[in-house]
C-alpha cells in the first residue's frame, strides 16, 4: 500500500523549492538585496590610484543633487560626475588649480571623464581618465566633526586660498551671510551676501554666493558646497581648537575660477 500522505509532502516540498529559487515575498532591500538609490549625503574622502592635477586624494562631500567636490592639502579641487544615489555615474571629472600654483603645463583646470557605480550606501567607486592619466578611484566615508553640527552664526574671519585677501563673513540665524574682501586691510574691496543652507541635520551644506559692483569689483555668482571641521588643514588659524567651515566655490566664470575658502573664528 503507498502511503497516504506521500504526493501531498512532495509537492509541498516542489513549492517551497520554487518559492525560494524566486525568492518569493522578498523585497528589495531583503533576500533579493537592495538595488539602490543609497542616501549618499555626508562627508567623504576621494582616492586616485594615479595623480590628477598634482595629487591623488582629498577631503570633500556629497550633496542632495549628487554634487561631490573635495579638496587636497594643497587647495587644488576634484569634481566627480554627479553622484546621486543611483547605482550608477558617469560624467566629467575636472581639476582646478590653486590660485599661483598651476598644474603641469601652466593650465589652471583639467577635465577628463569618470564613471562608477555605488554598491551601497558606503561603498563608492570607478575609473576614470584625465590629461593623459587613468585608474580607479575609491569614495570612502569620513567624519571631520565630533558631535552635532552647528551651522555658524555671527561674526568671521576668512581666508580665500591662493589670495592674500582680507575677508570677513558675518552670519544671521537663517543662514544669510554679507561679507568684505578686501586686498589688504586698509584698501577698500567687494561686498558680497549670499545663502548657507545645511542639508538636513548632516554636515554638508549649500552655498550660493555673489558679489557687488563696487571699487575695482565686478559682479559675479558661484555656487559652492561646504561643511566643517575641527581641523585647521591650511593653517590659516595657527592651528587652533575651533570649528572650521570650509567652503568650494564651482562656479568657473570669466571673473573667478574654482578654489577653496576656510571660514573660521
Amino acid at each position: 500500500m503507498k502511503p497516504r500522505f506521500a504526493v501531498p509532502l512532495l509537492n509541498v516540498a516542489a513549492v517551497l523549492l520554487a518559492c525560494f529559487l524566486l525568492s518569493c515575498g522578498s523585497s528589495s532591500s531583503g533576500g533579493g538585496g537592495k538595488q539602490g538609490p543609497y542616501n549618499v549625503v555626508g562627508n567623504w574622502q576621494v582616492g586616485f590610484s594615479s595623480a590628477v592635477g598634482a595629487s591623488s586624494s582629498g577631503f570633500g562631500a556629497i550633496d542632495s543633487a549628487g554634487l561631490a567636490a573635495f579638496f587636497d592639502n594643497s587647495g587644488n579641487i576634484f569634481q566627480l560626475p554627479a553622484i546621486t544615489g543611483a547605482t550608477s555615474f558617469s560624467g566629467n571629472l575636472n581639476a582646478y588649480a590653486v590660485n599661483g600654483n598651476p598644474f603641469s603645463g601652466g593650465v589652471y583646470s583639467i577635465t577628463g571623464t569618470a564613471q562608477g557605480t555605488v554598491s551601497s550606501a558606503t561603498v563608492i567607486g570607478g575609473n576614470f581618465t584625465a590629461s593623459g592619466a587613468s585608474g580607479t578611484f575609491t569614495v570612502s566615508p569620513s567624519s571631520f566633526v565630533g558631535g552635532s553640527v552647528v551651522p555658524p552664526s555671527g561674526a568671521y574671519n576668512a581666508k580665500f586660498l591662493g589670495f592674500v585677501d582680507v575677508v570677513n563673513f558675518t552670519f544671521s540665524s537663517n543662514g544669510a551671510f554679507t561679507g568684505t574682501d578686501s586686498p589688504n586691510i586698509q584698501a577698500s574691496g567687494c561686498a558680497f551676501s549670499g545663502t548657507l543652507t545645511q542639508q538636513g541635520s548632516s554636515n554638508v551644506f549649500d552655498i550660493s554666493y555673489s558679489t557687488t559692483a563696487s571699487n575695482s569689483c565686478i559682479t559675479y555668482t558661484q555656487t559652492s558646497i561646504a561643511f566643517e571641521s575641527s581641523t585647521d588643514y591650511f593653517n590659516v588659524n595657527n592651528g587652533a581648537d575651533s570649528t572650521y567651515l570650509y567652503a568650494i566655490l564651482l562656479t568657473s566664470t570669466a571673473q573667478a575660477r574654482p578654489y577653496v575658502v576656510v571660514i573660521y573664528h
